[in-house]
């Protein structure tokens, strides 16, 4: 989907979008990923953080820039944050739906 302020966003806010692939690309080398298997999009009004959609991972920079950019002070919150965001997603490739094995696997990632 288009959302004609997602351009405007991400135009007006490259800097945050940049900082955010910075945590993206630490991350997949803590998981070790590939980082064409990532993606950022950014969706101005949706409730999704997160998806994952044929084993590539997509992340909403709406939170990280809302929750984490611009504040030195939590970095260690903001990768914790995506760290466990990322093996959610991550747990998906095993387990689609959100159950108990799906809670499993997410745990086992983290």
């Amino acid at each position: 989907r288009h959302h004609p302020s997602s351009e405007t966003f991400l135009l007006e806010n490259f800097h945050a979008v940049d900082s955010f692939a910075d945590v993206l690309q630490n991350l997949c080398g803590v998981y070790q990923l590939n980082l064409s298997s990532i993606a950022i999009f950014h969706d101005p009004t949706g409730g999704t953080i997160a998806f994952n959609a044929n084993r590539a991972l997509h992340f909403n920079v709406r939170f990280f820039h809302a929750l984490h950019y611009n504040r030195p002070a939590a970095v260690k919150d903001c990768y914790a944050y995506w760290f466990t965001t990322l093996a959610h997603e991550l747990a998906h490739h095993l387990v689609s739906a959100h159950n108990k094995e799906h809670g499993y696997y997410t745990e086992s990632y983290v």
